[in-house]
């Protein structure tokens, strides 16, 4: 099909074919490129190509810089950046006008990225003033359409080949496309129903075989390599031996890494050697990771789950499940295969939890050194009998309190804490004129918001008005976004709302269920089991978390509606609730009926 559609494009630019302009160019630079390393070994290689593009630019008498050198690149055509390539911008870019035209064989092997890669490519090269040609003759100098009158525009230059580039350019994409939708999409296939794609594993050799006439790769066992990892999976599975142990006994068997072949950038010449080596303990625990040793196939063209393979493994899936011991575990029949990693079923994990009942305070009472939590934990003495301490050391010298001096300093501190005298009852007078005042306060802003919404309204049928009676389109066109405006403004006054969110109802509650908590807190903070519970009531009573020194001497920042009786209160611990705002009027009542509804009580 290609031929053909070149065969169209030479009838098409036949008279256009090469003028006596070309003397002109005498500096050429020469671009070689093939996709693979099969290509550059086999079809129109890149020696192939190197030689019929010296005897081109021989023909015309042109100079190859630098130096003579042919640019080689074994590289997709898909891709705009391209190491060579790279290198080719980057020594134009250093040696500006040196270079007249860059050449190379045909539009499909010099790009197959289409017309939009194409063009890019050439407008970078025509910004240097180089120009360029293929060897087919396809792309032709350009042109000015207004050269008979004497007149240069941008858009009057151009090239009588355009056309034929561009359609040769996108048919390359096309063409690539449809080769790789073909090819990948039956290697797809085939790895799923459990055939071998690609290089064969080490240990493995490829063998072709005929299933249903058709033409499929397994693997089978290599005669000369398959008995190293045979004796990796049997001597890993039977846990006799170390990994250490394992990779001497394996290295003295003759193991040695196979030997791969180094080439040069182009991938025409043989420039050294890898691999060699022996085993070490960090490859062979990787080895024994891979499910196709035992017949089974894992991979990204199977999402990542396993697969059955068409042939038999070098070991079966138990030895395999052994030799990784939880670390890939492989479960189910044949047809039904499930993949696990990090398996370890028979260990049994104990969940630790945060709130030990050992060590009750633990997380309430805070280090006085570092003022974050105590830890809790029970060293043994000589004895062998245990010592249950709260204890920190972090980043400062171990401070450590014992259990039962700690829980009798602080059970005496919270039996300690009393309300002030009439401090609901006040607070609930208090709380009440507010709410009756906000009532007040929310009738003003209804009016306020209605009359706001009047007034929008007005200038809304105002600029209506206008809008019908004006002809300008420019006019129209900002009344009707000044309109629009307005009608969002409406919107949002309407849907101005100011709720009451406490009720007197709330405010009678709160004052009955905050008389409850203090006159039960004892019993409640240092009774239950429930950490909740506790953390919730201890946040009414604390501005913050107090440290053991604070419990001991009384030094506690309690909350402003509590004091500690027989220590001495602060001057500034006196409620004055007449300055509170609504906001904090709110918080308060919604905290204290929270916690009050962690304690489950109903009255």
């Amino acid at each position: 099909m290609f031929n053909v559609l070149l065969g169209v494009v030479f009838i098409i630019v036949t008279p256009f074919l090469f003028s006596m302009s070309d003397k002109k160019l005498k500096n050429s630079i020469l671009y070689c490129r093939v996709s693979s390393a099969k290509s550059a070994q086999e079809g129109e290689s890149l020696g192939t190509q190197d030689r019929i593009m010296r005897l081109f630019v021989a023909d015309r008498g042109w100079a190859i810089v630098p130096n003579g050198k042919v640019f080689r690149e074994n590289f997709t055509g898909r891709k705009d950046k391209r190491p060579v390539l790279e290198e080719i911008f980057n020594y134009i870019k250093e040696n500006p006008g040196k270079v007249d035209c860059f050449v190379f064989r045909v539009i499909d092997r010099f790009t197959r990225g289409g017309s939009y890669s194409y063009e890019s490519i050439k407008k970078r090269l025509a910004a240097y003033g180089v120009e360029m040609i293929d060897t087919y003759g396809v792309i032709q100098p350009a042109k000015n359409t207004l050269e008979h009158l004497g007149f240069e525009y941008e858009w009057s230059k151009t090239s009588p080949s355009e056309i034929a580039e561009t359609v040769i350019a996108n048919t390359a994409k096309a063409e690539i496309t449809t080769i790789l939708t073909r090819m990948i999409g039956r290697e797809i296939e085939l790895t799923q129903q459990g055939y071998q794609i690609g290089q064969s594993a080490d240990g493995f050799l490829n063998k072709k075989t005929i299933v249903d006439g058709k033409r499929k790769v397994i693997q089978v066992p290599d005669p000369e390599r398959a008995k190293f990892y045979t004796e990796i999976f049997n001597l890993r599975a039977s846990g006799t031996h170390t990994d250490k142990e394992i990779v001497e006994r394996i290295n003295a068997m003759g193991y040695r890494t196979k030997v791969k072949s180094k080439w040069d950038k182009a991938h025409e010449n043989v420039i050294g050697s890898s691999g060699g080596v022996t085993l070490t303990v960090k490859h062979l625990q990787e080895i024994i990771t891979r499910p196709i040793y035992c017949g089974v196939i894992c991979e990204k063209w199977t999402r990542h789950q396993p697969i059955k393979a068409r042939y038999e493994g070098l070991v079966s899936i138990d030895t395999f499940n052994r030799a990784n011991r939880g670390k890939v575990f492989i479960k189910g029949e044949s047809s039904a295969l499930q993949i696990f990693y990090d398996h370890y079923p028979e260990r049994r994990t104990t969940v630790k939890s945060r709130n030990n009942p050992l060590f009750p305070y633990k997380n309430i009472v805070l280090c006085p050194m570092c003022r974050k939590p105590f830890s809790g934990s029970c060293p043994k003495g000589r004895s062998g009998q245990t010592f249950p301490v709260y204890h920190c050391s972090r980043k400062h010298k171990y401070f450590g309190v014992p259990k039962e001096q700690f829980d009798s300093a602080f059970e005496e501190f919270v039996r300690n804490i009393k309300s002030k005298s009439t401090t609901f009852d006040s607070l609930e007078r208090t709380f009440l004129n507010r709410y009756h005042l906000r009532k007040k306060e929310i009738v003003q802003l209804s009016i306020n918001v209605h009359q706001s919404i009047a007034e929008l309204k007005a200038q809304q049928k105002a600029k209506g008005e206008a809008f019908v009676a004006t002809t300008s389109p420019v006019l129209r066109s900002q009344l009707e976004k000044d309109i629009e405006e307005l009608e969002v403004k409406i919107k949002s006054a309407g849907n101005e709302s100011f709720k009451i969110d406490i009720t007197e109802e709330d405010i009678t509650r709160f004052k009955k269920e905050g008389k409850y908590i203090l006159e039960h807190l004892p019993e409640l903070l240092l009774k239950p089991d429930n950490a909740r519970q506790k953390l919730s009531l201890f946040s009414l009573i604390f501005e913050e978390l107090p440290t053991y020194t604070d419990i001991v001497n009384g030094t506690v920042n309690m909350a402003s509606l509590l004091t500690i009786s027989p220590f001495k209160a602060k001057k500034d611990d006196v409620v004055r609730a007449s300055g509170f705002s609504w906001n904090t009027i709110e918080s308060t009542i919604q905290q204290w009926s929270e916690v009050f509804r962690t304690i489950n009580i109903t009255f």
